[in-house]
């Protein structure tokens, strides 16, 4: 008699079940692991539109610029990220055409537990239409 090889139906199923089990885990936490990460980008593009934002002010004396008009912020700070599918739209306003206010908001493209992120001028950090903590979005 010769000995048979292979798994049995049992064996294989197993191995699918204990597979989709850790599938079922493993995804939602890799999920998130990327929009945390696309978060954090937008942070960043955030905080360098108000650094270009003040280093405005302190060439006009007011955010408005010498047209007195809303700038337009630069390509690469109008959106996060800078290449690729878009994730976040960054954009500014000034408060009731103020020189001497501005807030600047990312939206993000599909719905978010931290909804939009919000910074003014006096570095206030906020949020807007979120689930989430301002500490868990923002961090500290």
């Amino acid at each position: 008699m010769r000995k048979q090889r292979g798994f049995t139906l049992i064996e294989i199923m197993t191995v699918v079940t204990i597979v989709a089990i850790l599938s079922s885990v493993a995804l939602p936490s890799y999920s998130e692991h990327v929009r945390r990460g696309q978060r954090v980008a937008a942070r960043a593009v955030l905080l360098e539109a108000a650094s270009w934002m003040e280093r405005r002010f302190s060439v006009h004396h007011n955010y408005l610029g010498n047209d007195h008009q809303i700038p337009i912020l630069p390509d690469g700070l109008n959106r996060s990220p800078r290449s690729g599918a878009e994730k976040y739209v960054i954009s500014l306003t000034t408060g009731k055409a103020q020189a001497t206010a501005y807030q600047l908001r990312a939206v993000p493209s599909v719905p978010d537990k931290c909804g939009s992120f919000t910074l003014d001028h006096t570095g206030a950090r906020g949020l807007i239409g979120n689930t989430a903590s301002l500490k868990e979005c923002w961090g500290s």
